[in-house]
């Protein structure tokens, strides 16, 4: 997931940047829909602000039992890093990222093998199986514009 759409500047500079009413509107209802048809079990998410922030709006929407977890490799772009700790991870239920562009892309386009991906709206979402790094398939695109899902990745780029 990537975060919602947030203040062109802070004073802190590009990581103290904060949702924007707008982005905080369009991440709940996307968590929302989340929520109804495919809840996270876990959350992990970038530290920087706007990131966290969407992070706890999904977290609450969808009634997450556990903590939200800071991966810092959200923010520095790190996919292999990011990929391994994916691999690792032995929790059940559905693993969400919450990160930002173009790291959540390049995820998406070295995990599904693609050439063509057609990017992440703020507070979009892709839903990607893994039953391990051999076996990766594209399930969904949520894109937040009228929530609409999209299942053909070709139609979607």
């Amino acid at each position: 997931m990537r975060h919602g759409e947030a203040v062109d500047g802070a004073p802190g500079g590009d990581g103290d940047r904060w949702l924007t009413s707008h982005g905080r509107q369009t991440t709940r209802a996307v968590a929302e829909h989340l929520a109804r048809h495919m809840a996270p079990a876990t959350v992990w998410t970038s530290p920087l602000v706007r990131a966290v922030q969407t992070a706890e709006i999904l977290a609450s929407a969808v009634g997450l039992q556990g903590s939200v977890e800071v991966l810092r490799e959200l923010a520095t772009g790190h996919d292999d890093a990011i990929l391994q700790h994916v691999a690792d991870f032995e929790g059940d239920g559905t693993l969400c990222l919450v990160g930002h562009e173009p790291t959540l892309s390049q995820l998406a386009v070295t995990l599904l093998g693609v050439r063509q991906w057609p990017g992440f709206k703020k507070s979009g979402v892709c839903c990607v199986r893994w039953h391990g790094s051999q076996d990766v398939r594209f399930e969904w695109l949520l894109l937040p514009r009228h929530l609409r899902v999209v299942t053909d990745l070709a139609a979607a780029t």
